[in-house]
């Protein structure tokens, strides 16, 4: 039997009354703003908390906090609700999303969807009153932990445009890292190729699944700064209605496309949060597109093609959009940032 329940004017949670919670179902919520690498390595890692093989009854249900919970609690996002909510279901990882979740993370709505556990990483988040979000679910036993990602956070990337200093480590990524960021809906199994110049062989970084890497590949390049559901909206289409059966690569270049200055997000903060995405079956860094290395593909296009945005409901969000947002409300952002220990 059910009933539900209307939280004030926003999203209606439908609770049991007879909860069967299930070990292979696992809730992670939070505000995703930005949905940079180390949110992706959170949902990752919390997939992972289910060992592998328990397909297809395992599920992960990410609950994400409106824009209204999170102005409440922590001040307000720079990203809105239905670009994060989108984002988020973009994770391969992601089995549902789940809009306007509490902030304060409710039994009732995990036993709702069946969930056993709420995994969160290892740092204490606190609501509006100076109160453990989780509290609750650690006095039942029903919260699991797992490792914040080390150097990323919101708040560096919001300095970052606050200050115009773009500084962070240069290189790639740890291969170790790129083989977890490139793995199945499972978070286990290889799926993501990722290859450093071309497809050649030779150039191989990240073994991906054999089936995928059999399929007519489409390469669709640009800096992908800020990674944001402008791009992902695109890398969608392509992936489902210009090029179905094919598998879409995408073309990371180091630099900004359009200034060859540095990107705000380093290479290696990029690849991770397009990694991913369940639209990209692959990536190469700084694709050679001369001479031979042009053979291989189906086709090939810039992020922000014509072909890429038409339709699309993301597509007013560029880069700029989103340093704006922040300049805009730059008062705000220091006063914010300030007190989590950056200097202005």
């Amino acid at each position: 039997m059910l009933y539900r329940v209307l939280e004030g004017d926003k999203h209606i949670h439908v609770f049991a009354m007879t909860m069967i919670l299930e070990e292979n179902k696992v809730w992670i919520d939070g505000c995703f703003d930005f949905s940079h690498h180390g949110h992706a390595g959170a949902i990752l890692q919390a997939r992972r908390t289910v060992a592998p093989g328990a397909e297809p009854t395992s599920e992960l249900y990410c609950g994400v906090h409106s824009d209204e919970e999170i102005l409440h609690n922590k001040g307000p996002p720079v990203m809105h609700s239905a670009e994060r909510y989108a984002h988020t279901a973009a994770s391969r990882w992601c089995s549902h999303m789940i809009p306007d979740a509490p902030y304060v993370t409710e039994p009732r709505v995990l036993d709702s969807y069946g969930c056993k556990y709420v995994v969160h990483g290892d740092d204490i988040t606190l609501d509006a009153n100076g109160e453990d979000c989780y509290q609750e679910m650690k006095d039942l036993g029903r919260f699991k932990v797992v490792k914040r990602t080390a150097g990323v956070s919101t708040t560096d990337i919001i300095h970052r445009m606050l200050t115009g200093k773009y500084e962070y480590a240069m290189g790639m990524p740890p291969v170790s890292q790129m083989q977890m960021y490139a793995t199945g809906p499972d978070g286990y199994a290889p799926w993501c190729s990722v290859y450093e110049g071309s497809l050649c062989p030779n150039k191989l970084l990240v073994k991906g699944d054999a089936q995928v890497e059999s399929l007519p590949a489409v390469l669709i390049s640009g800096d992908f700064d800020l990674f944001h559901m402008g791009h992902i909206e695109q890398l969608q289409r392509a992936k489902e209605v210009l090029y179905p059966g094919c598998r879409i690569v995408v073309g990371l270049h180091l630099d900004d496309t359009k200034t060859g200055t540095r990107t705000i997000m380093s290479l290696s903060e990029r690849l991770l949060s397009i990694l991913s995405c369940k639209y990209v079956d692959g990536v190469v860094v700084q694709p050679e597109m001369s001479g031979e290395h042009t053979s291989g593909w189906t086709d090939s296009l810039p992020i922000d093609d014509a072909r890429l945005l038409e339709g699309g409901s993301f597509s007013y969000l560029t880069k700029q959009t989103i340093v704006s947002r922040v300049e805009d409300s730059r008062v705000l952002y220091v006063a914010r940032n300030t007190k989590k220990g950056m200097v202005y």
